[in-house]
């Protein structure tokens, strides 16, 4: 797998996880929808720092 690749698949997981985070914030229990963001966010540092090593 390149790098480009494990890129995309961290962005995706992101995304996802990152939506899923703020509906779960708007709709049921606040605090467990900003844990959920804040887990998102460790997949695009991840991505951020892949992108820097390049």
């Amino acid at each position: 797998m390149s790098k480009d690749q494990i890129r995309n698949w961290l962005n995706i997981i992101f995304m996802i996880t990152a939506v899923a985070g703020v509906i779960y914030y708007l709709t049921k229990d606040r605090m467990v929808g900003t844990y959920i963001i804040l887990f998102a966010m460790c997949f695009k540092i991840a991505e951020s720092s892949l992108r820097m090593i390049k």
